[in-house]
Order: structure tokens, then sequence, then C-alpha cells
């Protein structure tokens, strides 16, 4: 981590946003624990804090000129927790104002590395930092050679040195220099530079599995020393001093009174009850006492380490006081309780970090596709101008843009790039679903983890380390699993912060009633012969309500489904960018906006009708032997060649084919000024034909509406009915329509005389996704309302609409007026009929009386409509804002990804299907979850608190509670991880 950065004081302050590994979190109250802390710190915008118990990490921003990273890692582990990593996720200058005002907008300078997606954002120039740990370095001098060196080399910015941590963070062009060459650099001045590796966040693979077996081992470690005193201690206590007869020698041996009112059982539990109690349940103590003290926050620590205290010193007291009494009956010991506690406990954090770390498994696969190295060749030439190739293995983070890679058949794609050399067949079934290989040519792009099939290629690096497409999904999938709440998750927020406290009241109020039953004569005296002490007797019932009770369980119920089901839905081709709360949006869901181009159809239109007007035009067109309509053409093409518009590119490639079997027109030169484009109307410039007598003519591209704003109209030779009937033939079969009008330029201070004239008209036509009419319909099965935007005219757009089985449509609409109409969408809601069959029934009753005819009744509700739109388009950006939940394809542009929760990977729509469906999958599996923890709490404190005991005399020892809460939180852990089992359907 560059120390420089996070501990510098400047005027303007700046924030630093980081995300922080921990470990030792087991319950809700864990969280709320490290939350409270965190927000007492001065420097910490507490707003910005989150704390994740599914993934064990947290993210915060905070302010460099107050605090530091040191006093926050300090803060959480005096918290009782620990820090295993920090990284930076981005910064931005906070510059406030005279009037001590934030200034807003200076956060727009904010980065954060893990928002981006393929295709690549753009990075401000020096902005990739390499951090490297560099051995042989002894004093400053040594820092003086290194950072003189390496600021000479083009594209870095800055270097900072520290000598006690040995580390160089280095900021620079990665497109200019890369970390090879900056360690290779200072190896030649004699050091020994390694790319230090960070951690969770940069998408290796290892380091989130290392800390989930990390934990694990733990856990289990300390379940197996604890079951060393357990196994003994159940003989001594079930068995020998139960089972067995009074007579038998073994038990009289250990009912020997070593001095009156010690027996040998007694005294070897407590030998082996201390270390368990004081050792193993030490973490226990810590995380328990410093969570109260730093963050007035009680969790489960604090019920195990306060039951297992009471039972460990009540037995000691009731030992010790027989003894001083030098009494010959032995007091009622049970130290056997603290000792089967704490393994109880151990063994259930040990299943469920092992069921925990499944959850994980979606994450590590993705990460297990990328391969570890990569053939790097190096191509010179000798002095007879032949290729010398050198090749050589390197580490995958050490692979540079530009870099010339050897990709053998059966091997996977190491980066994105290109294909420098051969054709190969790919395995992109990671990425796209389809299992059919492709065939790649040189020049076409490959992307990092496919497999390659067939023979060996050479591919040049385009993007890397954090940049390839494989490491932008992984990182996606980790915004998801640790992304904003669902809304459903409020409720048991609110319950844990209050959990512990309450349920360390209901233990001291049942141990006080029981007492005082006791002792107003109550409890009859058959009811305590086994404990021999209404004290005891009283005092289990308290200890297993705070045993049983289970925080942890309500804490897990919707991660670890979140977690699990954002995995699955990763499997399927579904990036949930948005996490829980998009989650159940998705769930709530009642309308669907769609954008019509590259959305509803590919996206790739194509020229399928034209109509030129222009043989008997006044305007002198004619070069030479070139025809009328070829000249137009070839201004059409250079015209719409500026533009990035679907359409724009499809009457490219339409006027580049004809003109190609054309070539006499190539030589009539055409000028163009600078082109304007209107969006969402068309494209203006004016043009100069280079010919005997050079012609100088405005052209208007676009819309019916544009060509008339521009006042161009059809020449007199073409009637109208002539020209409407071509466009409305195409319209009705949903064709896209294109004109274009010329008219004579004229200077500014010359007033424009004759009207421009209309001399083409252009149909184009978009092919629908195949999948896109059974999608809609699937969707309306489904209860989903279906809209369409689309700019088309109205005929056009409803001949579509029909096509695909969509019969509400928005017609002519503008880009910046599609958020308007997702606005009017939400605003509208949505009209619900539905059967209210408690009504029906006793309304059929009446009618029955009162002799009349039972009608059904349906309850008629207007609700607020819960809206998504799907586009792919920069000018689909701001719809995707304002809509509830904005879903992107595969195809799309980088803004409509960054506005979108839900990016869909695979080029199908259908995919919308399963997104549904596994929403409501998911959204159920965490109201199970929270179903079951709630009525387990609600059950088992009651029944630990005795409350059954006066009908069935039996009360539930607190190493039976302890074993209880054990199961509950791993049935919901191992219930999330049902959703494993969720099948695409069949389209």
């Amino acid at each position: 981590m560059d120390e420089k950065i996070l501990e510098s004081s400047v005027s303007d302050s700046l924030i630093v946003k980081v995300n922080i590994s921990l470990s030792g979190l087991s319950c809700m109250s864990c969280v709320y624990s490290i939350e409270n802390a965190l927000r007492r710190l001065r420097g910490v915008i507490a707003p910005s804090i989150h704390v994740f118990l599914s993934t064990s990490h947290a993210i915060l921003e905070f302010d460099t000129s107050i605090i530091n990273v040191g006093q926050i890692k300090n803060v959480i582990q005096d918290a009782g927790y620990n820090v295993e990593n920090i990284v930076v996720e981005g910064s931005y200058i906070n510059t406030i104002d005279a009037n001590n005002n934030t200034m807003d907008e200076a956060k727009s300078i904010a980065i954060d590395l893990n928002e981006n997606f393929p295709p690549k954002a753009q990075k401000t120039q020096g902005n990739d930092t390499t951090i490297l740990t560099i051995g042989g370095m002894s004093c400053a001098s040594c820092i003086n050679s290194i950072q003189s060196a390496v600021e000479l080399l083009p594209g870095v910015t800055s270097i900072n040195i520290n000598l006690l941590t040995t580390q160089a963070s280095i900021k620079h062009d990665q497109n200019l220099i890369g970390p090879r060459d900056l360690i290779n650099k200072i190896e030649e001045l004699g050091f020994e530079p390694q790319l230090y590796t960070k951690g969770p966040s940069n998408n290796n693979g290892n380091s989130i599995r290392q800390r989930a077996e990390k934990e694990q081992k733990k856990m289990m470690k300390r379940f197996l020393v604890s079951l060393i005193f357990a196994v003994p201690t159940f003989f001594i206590t079930m068995i020998f001093m139960m089972a067995l007869p009074e007579s038998n020698s073994i038990r009289m041996g250990l009912e020997y009174q070593i001095i009156p009112g010690l027996e040998v059982n007694t005294l070897i539990l407590f030998i082996f009850a201390t270390p368990v109690q004081f050792i193993l349940g030490y973490p226990f103590y810590i995380k328990g006492i410093r969570s109260i003290w730093y963050s007035r926050q009680a969790n489960m620590d604090t019920l195990v380490a306060v039951g297992t205290t009471v039972a460990y010193i009540g037995s000691l007291f009731n030992v010790l006081i027989p003894i001083a009494q030098r009494r010959s009956e032995p007091g009622q010991q049970f130290f056997e309780t603290s000792i089967f506690l704490i393994t109880f406990i151990y063994l259930g954090r040990w299943l469920e970090s092992r069921a925990k770390g499944k959850t994980f498994e979606t994450i590590t696969k993705l990460m297990e596709l990328q391969p570890e190295n990569a053939t790097l060749l190096t191509i010179t030439l000798d002095e007879h101008k032949n290729e010398v190739i050198e090749e050589r293995e390197i580490g995958l983070e050490l692979v540079q843009i530009g870099d010339i890679l050897k990709v053998n058949a059966g091997a996977r794609i190491p980066c994105d790039g290109k294909i420098f050399r051969g054709t190969a067949s790919l395995d992109e079934s990671m990425l796209t679903g389809e299992s059919i290989p492709v065939t790649k040519h040189e020049g076409d792009d490959v992307i990092a983890a496919t497999i390659n099939l067939s023979s060996s290629i050479w591919i040049k690096a385009t993007r890397v380390g954090s940049d390839t497409t494989i490491s932008r999904i992984i990182d996606l999938v980790q915004q998801a699993q640790s992304g904003k709440k669902a809304p459903i998750e409020s409720l048991a927020d609110k319950i844990a912060q209050v959990f512990v406290p309450v349920v360390i009241s209901i233990s001291i109020l049942d141990f006080i009633l029981w007492i005082s039953l006791n002792a107003t004569g109550k409890i009859p005296s058959d009811w305590i012969p086994e404990y021999g002490n209404p004290v005891i007797f009283s005092l289990f019932f308290s200890i297993s309500v705070m045993v049983i009770a289970c925080p942890c369980a309500m804490g897990l119920a919707s991660p670890t489904a979140i977690m699990v089901g954002t995995g699955v839905a990763a499997n399927h081709g579904i990036l949930i960018k948005g996490g829980g709360e998009a989650i159940e949006t998705a769930f709530r869901l009642d309308t669907i906006a769609f954008d019509k181009t590259g959305t509803l159809t590919y996206g790739k239109p194509q020229v399928v009708g034209s109509n030129f007007l222009c043989e008997k035009s006044n305007f002198n067109l004619e070069s030479e032997d070139s025809r009328n309509d070829l000249l137009l053409l070839k201004i059409v093409g250079l015209l719409e060649s500026s533009s990035d518009h679907p359409l724009s590119k499809a009457l490219t490639q339409y006027a580049d084919e004809i003109l190609l079997k054309n070539e006499r027109i190539t030589n009539t030169h055409i000028a163009l000024d600078s082109v304007k484009e209107v969006t969402g109307k068309g494209l203006v410039t004016t043009v100069t034909i280079h010919s005997t007598v050079p012609s100088v003519y405005d052209v208007f591209i676009g819309n019916e509406e544009w060509l008339k704003e521009n006042d161009c109209v059809y020449p007199p030779y073409v009637t109208q009915e002539q020209a409407n009937k071509t466009l409305l033939d195409w319209k009705k079969l949903g064709y896209s329509i294109v004109l274009v009008g010329l008219s004579p330029h004229f200077s500014k201070n010359k007033q424009k005389i004759d009207p421009g004239y209309i001399l083409a008209q252009f149909g184009i036509a978009d092919t629908p996704r195949p999948d896109a009419a059974k999608t809609i319909k699937l969707l309306k099965s489904h209860g989903i309302q279906v809209w369409m935007i689309t700019g088309d005219n109205q005929i056009t757009a409803k001949a579509i609409a029909s096509k695909l089985g969509i019969e509400n449509f928005f017609a002519q609409v503008t880009p910046e007026r599609k958020a308007e109409k997702i606005k009017w969408l939400q605003q509208h809601g949505r009209t619900i009929t539905h059967r209210n069959k408690y009504f029906n029934f006793f309304s059929s009753i009446k009618a029955m009386f009162q002799n009349e005819v039972s009608h059904d009744i349906e309850t008629i509700t207007q609700k607020k409509a819960i809206v998504a739109m799907i586009g792919d388009g920069i000018n689909d950006s701001p719809a995707l804002a304002q809509s509830d939940l904005p879903i992107s394809i595969a195809n799309a542009t980088d803004v409509a990804i960054e506005s979108s929760s839900v990016i869909l990977t695979r080029a199908t729509l259908t995919s919308l299907i399963t997104l549904l469906l596994l929403s409501r999958k998911i959204i159920w599996r965490i109201r199970l979850n929270f179903l079951w923890a709630y009525i387990y709490n609600s059950l088992a404190i009651p029944i630990a608190a005795g409350a059954l005991f006066p009908l069935t005399k039996f009360g539930m020892r607190p190493e039976l509670a302890s074993l209880a809460m054990v199961c509950s939180s791993v049935s919901v852990v191992l219930s999330s991880l049902l959703l494993k089992r969720f099948k695409e359907p069949k389209y």
C-alpha cells in the first residue's frame, strides 16, 4: 500500500476508499461491533462504512488529513477482530470553500478500480500503480539511485520508496511501460525487485480461497483440541458416573474423596475445564469484552463468554464451599458444561466455515480459469532478415500491453488480445454459454480464459491484469456478493442490534424467576433431585437461554443466499452488480422497457429498400460520365461514415457495396465540411463536388421530421402520393426510414430562396433477435408488463411491436426523452386486478341468504410500477439511470454498463427469464432462512428457559442448548447452498 497516499495531509482533504479484509466475524453482532467502533473515529465518513459478514470484509472512506490507515487498523483490532489486508480502491479530493461547504463536483475524479467492465474505460495517463518489494537496499543512497533511474523511464510519473518496508510504489502509464520493464530496470541497478501481490482485491483466486481455508483450519484445530478434553469428560460424566453401577470399581475410584468434599472426578474435571475455559475460550473473552468496551455492542461471543464463565465459576464455588466447611458430602459441580459448550461451539463454527467456504466456489472457479503463466515471444531479425524467435515463460502478472504471446492447442488464452499469427478454434462457452467452438483468424479479438482447441497461435496483448474481461467479471461478481443490502434485510438488522442484550436480560429474568419460585415454595422438591441445589437448578435454565439464542442464523440468512445466488447467476451469464438490492428489485419487478435497436434487434441494420428521385433533378449532380444516383450515394456514404449510429453504419456499408461495382464514380472528388449530428434526428453538412463546374450543396440525412425542419420537400415531378406510398409500405413492414435532402448552399449573408429537395429514400431493417418474441411472451406469462421505446415513427414501431408481440410502445422518442418515458411509467403505476378470496367467500354467503346471484369480486389496486430498462448504447444511459433496475446486454457500451445493475453477458434475451426466476428463488430462500431463524429463536429460548419443564420434567442442559445453536446456524447456510440446484429452464 502506498503509505504516502494514505498519510499525506493536504489543504484540500484527500478522501481515500479502502477495502479491508477481516477475520473473526461470526454473526451480525460482530458486524455492528466493527461498524460502531469505526463510526466513533473522527475522520472516517460514517455513511461510507459497510461491513459484510459473508465475505468478511469492510469498505469505508476516510479523510487522510485527520486519520490514517494505521489508526483504523488498530481500532478494528482493539474491537477483537483481525485485519488480514488493506487495499486502496480509489481516492478523490474533497474541496471545502470559504464557507466550509463541500464542493461535490470534486468527487467526479474519484477512482473506483472495481467499477470497470469491458470494453475498457478510459484511464488518466499515469494512473496505473505498481508496487514492488525491493531487496538489497541498505540506505538512503540506494533509494536515490533507484528513484533517479526509474523516474527517467518514459511513462513513469512518480516513484515512492519506503526503506523500512522495502516497498516501492510506482505510478506509470500502462500503455507506455509495464511492471516487467520496471523490474528489469531495477535489476540492472543491482537490486532484487519482486512484484508485490496484494490481497483479495487483485482478483487472486488463491487469496480468497486461502482466507477461507485458513479460517476453516483454525476452527478445526480449536475444535480438535477441545475434543481432546471433551471425550474423556464425556466418559467420566456420562458413562463412568452415570451408566456404571455404584459398586463398580472405576466409579468408586472416581468418587473417592481426596479431602473432605473433593472427589477425584471433580478434580479431574476441574483440570480439564480450566484450560478449555481460559485458553480455548480466550477468543470469546477478548471479542466479547472489546465489543462492549469499544463499540458498546454485545455479540455472540459475549453470550458464550458469559454462559461458560457462569458455569465454570458456579461449579468452582459449589465445590469450594463444601471443602471450606469440611463436609463429607461433595457439592454438585458441572465443569463438563463449559467443556461441552466450547467444544460444540467450535464444532459449529468449523462446520459453518466449511459451509460458508462453499459459497465462494463461484469466484474461485472463475479465478481458476486464468492461467498462472504465459509464453512470451521475443522476435528479432538476424543479418539475413530472418526472424529469430525466443520463447520464455513469465508470470501472468508480468504480461504487458503489446506483448506477443504464444498459446498452444489445449491451453487457455492468458489475456485479452488480438490474433497476431495463425488460425484456431476457441471454446468461449465460459463467457457466451455457446458450446460450439468459434473460429478465429488474424486480427480477431480473443478473450482471456477461453480455450484454444485446435492449433498454436500467437496473440498480441491488448488488455492485461485487472483490465481483462474475466477479471472484470470477477470484480462484478464480488461487487454483487458484497453490494447493497436488500430491503428485506433491514428488519433482521434492527433485530440483531438488540438481540444479545435482550437475550441476556431474558436469561437474568429467568434465573430470578426460578429462584423466586423456589424461595416461595412453588417448586416441588422432586423437580430438583438431580441437581440437589435450587441455585444450580435455576442457573442451568439461565445458561441454556444464553447459549441457545442464535443471532448467527439471522445474520447469515440473507448474505449466504445472495452470495450463492449471484454465483449461480454468473454461471448462467448474468452479472448482478447491484447485489441484494438488485435481486429484490428484480423480484418485485412488474414492468420492463426495452430499447429497440441493439436490444430487441441485433443492432446491425441493413438497407433493404432504396428509391432515388434525382434522375430529373435540377441540381447539377452529374459529373462527367457518372450517374446522379451513384454520385448521391457516394455523398451519403461519405457523410454517414462520420457517425457511429447503427443506421449510419448500414447506409455506409450499402454505399460501399454498390459503389464497389461502379468504379468510375470513385474518381469524382467530393469534399465535406464539418459534419453536425443532431441526436435523434440526423446529419447535416456542406458538400462540394469538384467537377467541370464545382457545385456546393447543403446535405440533410435523417428522419422525416428532420427533413421538414430544414424545408426539404419532394421534387415537383414526384407526387406526394407516390412518395408516401413507398414510405407507408416500408413502415408497415417495420422498416426504419431515412431520407436524403439537398439544397443549394447559401452563405450566411444571403437569403435562402429555393427549398431543398428530397432526392432519396432508404428503408432499413434490423433483424429481431430470434429469441425476442419468445422472451416477450414468457415475460407476459409471468405477469410482467412489456414496453418498447424507439425513435422510429408510429407505423414502423407498431409493425415491429406487432411482430414481437408487444402491445405497449413509445414511438419517435429522442434519446433525451427516454428517461422521461421511464419516469412516466414509474409514476403512472400499474393497475393490479386480483381476486379477493375472503371477500368472495363472505359475498357468496350474503348472496345466498338474499337469494341473489353470486358474482366474482375483483379487487383493483393501483401501485407504483417497479420498472426495469434494458439498453445497450450511450443514449440509453439516462433512461437506465432513471429506472429501478437498469440492465445492459453483452455488447453494450461502457457508459451503459456503468449505469447498469445487471449485465447479461450472453447474447440471449431469455437470460431475463432466468434472472426473474432466480431472483424469486433467492428472495424466497432468504425469507425461508429468516422464518427458520425467527421460529428457532422464538421456540428455542422459551424451551431453554424451562417453559415446558412443568409439563415434561425435561430441562435442556446448556451443552444440548449449544448443540441446538450449532444446528440452527449451519442449517441456514446449508439452506442457502440449496440454491445451487437451480436449473435454467429450456427455452
